[in-house]
């Protein structure tokens, strides 16, 4: 059967699922498999583009506002007048000061405080402080002109990042599908089927999918759904009880 038309029937006719109950596993998971990676490539897609232009938007503003640096055996030079603040506000404050004119008290109250100096970056994040020496790091080297020729390849490395990830997630789909399984055992004595774990877990594949078109929905859309993972699962044994009920009833 094709897959769009399995895709259809999976979420219009509970009947369809007694046409899959006899499947090998090797068949529904690549059911899965596919409606995952079309599913993920949206959401891949669309998470690059707007890396892509974050990081575009970041060399451009980088390139315009930020004066000229530099870092170099492990110390840090910059040609602007300082302290220079790159951002200065209730919560956040990020300055620059290579002179030792400034220390790290200045980001002592806020919630997120960053001090970069000629040999020491300073950090604080709710309270919780850090500081790192850059003498540690002085094989590395880069100025600005580096970094804005390099931070439009942030986006392709987050690219790359996502498609390593998409096994994992893959395979959390499947657990997920394993589990839902295990509730269909449950569920197998109210409905007194003849159904076997093997049998539950295709239909637990296949009832899946609206909570995945759904879950990319929300998702494109932009919108926090408050518990959206209860609406999921909701859904998801909703589908599985009505399929064992269907094929109860014949």
């Amino acid at each position: 059967m094709n897959f769009f038309i399995q895709v259809r029937e999976s979420v219009i006719d509970f009947g369809f699922y007694k046409s899959i109950k006899n499947n090998r596993f090797a068949k529904s998971f690549l059911y899965l498999l596919l409606l995952f990676l079309i599913i993920y490539s949206f959401i891949a897609v669309r998470n690059f583009i707007w890396m892509r232009g974050l990081m575009d938007q970041a060399a451009l503003n980088l390139s315009v506002s930020i004066p000229d640096f530099e870092f170099k055996d492990g110390k840090f030079s910059f040609e602007g007048e300082m302290p220079y603040y790159i951002s200065s506000s209730t919560n956040e404050l990020i300055v620059i000061d290579t002179t030792g004119a400034t220390d790290s008290k200045v980001i002592d109250n806020v919630m997120l405080g960053i001090l970069i100096t000629e040999d020491t970056v300073y950090m604080r994040n709710n309270n919780q402080a850090q500081q790192f020496n850059l003498e540690d790091f002085k094989d590395v080297e880069f100025n600005k002109q580096d970094l804005i020729e390099r931070l439009p390849s942030v986006s392709w490395l987050m690219l790359v990042v996502m498609i390593v990830a998409f096994v994992f997630v893959l395979g959390w789909k499947l657990i997920t599908a394993v589990l839902l399984a295990l509730i269909g055992v449950i569920l197998n004595s109210v409905y007194k089927t003849d159904l076997k774990f093997n049998h539950l877990l295709n239909f637990s594949i296949y009832a899946l999918t609206l909570p995945l078109i759904i879950d990319l929905a929300v998702d494109m859309s932009g919108f926090v759904v408050p518990y959206f993972f209860i609406i999921y699962w909701f859904i998801a044994i909703l589908y599985l009880s009505m399929a064992m009920k269907a094929y109860r009833e014949g």
